[in-house]
């Protein structure tokens, strides 16, 4: 039974309770003539040779295979419908209202490429549905990187909403009865009453394996290293695939881009840039970037940056999360939000010899589950790189997490990067960070929600102010705590020339590098006469006393 009514999430696919007259079927497919075949219009969409014949359109003409015409068309039926009884039956298992009706054909040796059809979804009130007439077992029809199974003479609807993709490596035609429907409560109640499409194994000798020999490969891997551009790349790879018997073909390789293939194995020389924390064990996406260096101001600015290599970006993968080191930070960085924490960040990163993760998804996705055991196996993953140093800047509500980061870690000194609040409390008037959008039960301005988790963050903080770990820095200590005390409580050990480099980093804009580095407190501070004077600035006054050690 489907859980498709439940709102948990789209579906890929479902098998519908009919089975129809192959036989019949077969025979009416006999009544469509070669006149009667026109190529599919998305010509861009596929390679080979992808052609239909339409028993409903909006024209009421049999070559007319545009789904979603323009306006409110009113589908009408086509010649062809005539053609064979059998049409007609199937359809009239159908008692809903019904749009275009065509049967789709791919010769052999021709692909559709990975697309989206939008708008054509359960949950989108538009649902297509497949009715396989003739296929080979070398027929390949992937939702989201799934192989879906599907049987001649079976009923299936495909979430094309969802990325998809066909290949056709046999040797005889696959043609389906595709059909458009609206939702309504009779296409509810018998999708509730179907189950899961069940999955076909990845075909042997298929772009999966090719990546995995890619990534087990040196030389190989070496031979697709240096191209700028998909297209290139795609061609080189479907080169070397064929070289080494892969039946491989440009949509494969273009595909994998989006795709993430199931690897298994050791995982050293992979990063992993997100993470699902589900029981019995977590699941992450990986990318090969053994050489990556993580300068931007954030982790997810860093993965952009590697994506945009057709090798990395062809690395995509899933595996389980695994430690593939045991190395531990030199470092943690909490902070308050806006208040310089980046700037040390990306000064500290300057160095070649200092590994710097900030902010990274995979860290906040394992918190939340209160592991020990799966952050260190994160935080190990996310460490392994040939860096001599590695220091972690959090998220400013991980502060709330100390306690369970100073068990995982209780070695690692940490420091907290704060800042006079009415100067934070500007930054957001500006331009609101996430965690200052305020929930939907709050009651009460936005101003008063940033009070509130500005208060939070620094109290947070001030029950650890004597760990003997920890080291509190004022934003105006900065930039020069960098090189300095800061660079002391890591243990990071610079030379002159290190000092240096961290001098010339810290005078550029942290999060826009091609600008120099100012303060602007005195701004904030004139901009924010008006946010001072609230019960909820004064009692973050207060606090940011206490955390200066002045009260």
């Amino acid at each position: 039974m489907s859980d498709i009514n439940s709102g948990s999430g789209p579906i890929a696919g479902l098998t519908l309770p009919f089975e129809f007259d192959l036989a019949e079927l077969r025979a009416a497919l006999t009544t469509v003539q070669e006149s009667d075949w026109v190529p599919h219009y998305n010509e861009r969409d596929f390679g080979g040779n992808w052609r239909g014949a339409a028993l409903r359109s909006g024209s009421g003409l049999a070559t007319d295979l545009i789904a979603s015409p323009p306006g409110e068309p009113c589908f009408r039926e086509t010649p062809l419908l005539d053609r064979h009884p059998a049409f007609r039956e199937v359809l009239s298992r159908f008692p809903c209202r019904l749009k275009a009706v065509r049967l789709l054909s791919l010769a052999p040796g021709s692909f559709i490429r990975e697309h989206s059809d939008n708008g054509l979804g359960f949950e989108g009130g538009e649902v297509r549905i497949h009715v396989p007439i003739s296929t080979n077992p070398s027929v390949e029809f992937y939702v989201c990187g799934e192989r879906m199974a599907l049987k001649e003479g079976g009923c299936y609807y495909l979430n094309v909403n969802l990325p998809h993709r066909v290949s056709n490596r046999g040797n005889t035609d696959r043609v389906h009865l595709v059909i458009d429907a609206v939702v309504d409560d009779w296409v509810r109640e018998t999708f509730a009453a179907s189950s899961p499409i069940e999955r076909s194994p990845l075909p042997p000798h298929g772009i999966d394996d090719f990546r995995a020999l890619v990534f087990s490969d040196k030389a190989l891997r070496a031979r697709l290293q240096g191209f700028t551009n998909r297209y290139d790349f795609s061609a080189a790879a479907v080169a070397l695939g064929r070289e080494r018997g892969f039946d491989l073909h440009d949509a494969d390789v273009e595909a994998s881009f989006r795709a993430k293939s199931q690897l298994s194995g050791n995982m050293a020389g992979w990063v992993p840039i997100r993470v699902t924390a589900d029981e019995p064990k977590p699941v992450a996406e990986w990318l090969h970037a053994p050489e990556w260096r993580f300068t931007e101001p954030f982790f997810e600015d860093s993965v952009r940056a590697a994506l945009r290599d057709p090798l990395v970006a062809f690395s995509r993968c899933e595996a389980p999360l695994q430690r593939t080191s045991e190395r531990h930070p030199n470092g943690l960085i909490f902070h308050m939000s806006r208040c310089g924490s980046t700037l040390v960040s990306r000064t500290l990163a300057a160095l070649p010899q200092i590994r710097v993760m900030s902010e990274a998804p995979p860290i906040d996705q394992v918190l939340a589950t209160g592991r020990v055991e799966w952050l260190r196996d994160v935080v190990g993953a996310l460490g392994a790189g040939a860096e001599a140093h590695y220091v972690i800047k959090l998220d400013a509500w991980h502060i709330y997490h100390l306690p369970l980061l100073r068990e995982a870690f209780p070695e690692v000194p940490w420091i907290f990067v704060y800042r006079d609040p009415v100067e934070v409390m500007v930054s957001h008037a500006r331009q609101p960070g996430m965690q200052m959008i305020p929930k939907p039960e709050w009651v009460g301005t936005r101003q008063a929600w940033c009070e509130h988790v500005l208060e939070g963050f620094l109290e947070a903080a001030l029950r650890f102010r004597d760990d003997p770990k920890a080291l509190f820095i004022d934003y105006k200590e900065l930039p020069g705590a960098i090189g300095g005390s800061i660079a002391r409580h890591f243990g990071l050990g610079l030379t002159e020339a290190d000092e240096l480099v961290l001098r010339e980093a810290s005078q550029q804009n942290a999060k826009n590098p091609n600008s120099g580095f100012t303060s602007d407190s005195e701004a904030k501070r004139r901009e924010g006469e008006l946010l001072a004077g609230t019960a909820g600035a004064q009692r973050l006054a207060t606090l940011y006393t206490r955390l200066t050690g002045r009260g």
